[in-house]
């Protein structure tokens, strides 16, 4: 059993690159004395390293010193447009008479998630319910408007690299839309049902599956809705009993 369905906004699933690559997530700041790395000495070797990997930043700021202790941790804002912005930490390694080692990982704050995805919408507004860690599989939603609709997309790492992210923004359908469709299905194969209610939205994305129950009088059963594929503004969807009404 098989229909589409069209979600509220476009359904285009937005992918991109915040931040930038490296050659290595590592690098090391030699100091006389190796007890620390001022702020402004940490952002001079970001900038450099960035600027040496092909990735120029527009700016590095960096909020406090690299204490040279290992597993000691600094966060430094490095900006390399309006819409592409990461949040660095920067975690001591190793320290010997040469200097202090560090190592980068990356993140986005609550701002520059929206200002990111943003760009990959072509959104006029974002609004996000947190930031992300860069490791692969966090998520957040997001609420975006454009062309002056307004609707919930999914924000999700799928990548990291240094300090680059591959970041996907997919679309929702609302779990109110499903229901409907899933009550306009059942009607039209014999199987009428007086209310459906599903538990959640669907993320639209193939394999998606989110649990409906449909009522009739006293009668209530179970289905499976499933994401089967995006194609445009439309999205398929597939649905079967399930074990639990």
């Amino acid at each position: 059993m098989r229909t589409s369905v069209a979600a509220c906004g476009a359904v285009v699933v937005a992918a991109g690159l915040i931040g930038a690559g490296l050659a290595g997530c590592s690098a090391k700041v030699e100091t006389k004395v190796a007890k620390s790395v001022s702020a402004a000495d940490l952002q001079t070797k970001l900038t450099e390293q960035l600027t040496e990997a092909g990735n120029a930043p527009e700016s590095v700021n960096c909020k406090d010193e690299l204490v040279g202790e290992v597993g000691k941790s600094t966060m430094c804002d490095v900006v390399f447009s309006d819409t592409n912005s990461v949040e660095a930490t920067v975690t001591t390694t190793g320290v010997d008479e040469s200097g202090i080692s560090f190592d980068l990982s990356p993140s986005l704050t609550k701002e520059q998630l929206e200002k990111g995805v943003s760009g990959l919408t072509n959104a006029t507004a974002v609004s996000c319910d947190s930031g992300l860690e860069g490791a692969i599989g966090e998520t957040t939603t997001c609420e975006v408007t454009v062309d002056g609709v307004v609707s919930k997309r999914v924000a999700a790492i799928d990548g990291v690299n240094g300090l680059m992210m591959d970041l996907s923004v997919v679309p929702v359908v609302p779990k109110e839309q499903l229901g409907e469709i899933l009550m306009q299905r059942l009607n039209a194969d014999g199987t009428p049902a007086e209310t459906v209610d599903c538990e959640s939205d669907a993320i639209a994305k193939p394999g998606t599956s989110v649990e409906c129950v449909a009522v009739t009088g006293d009668e209530k059963r179970g289905y499976d809705v499933s994401v089967t594929t995006v194609e445009g503004d439309n999205v398929g969807i597939d649905y079967s009993d399930s074990a639990t009404p």
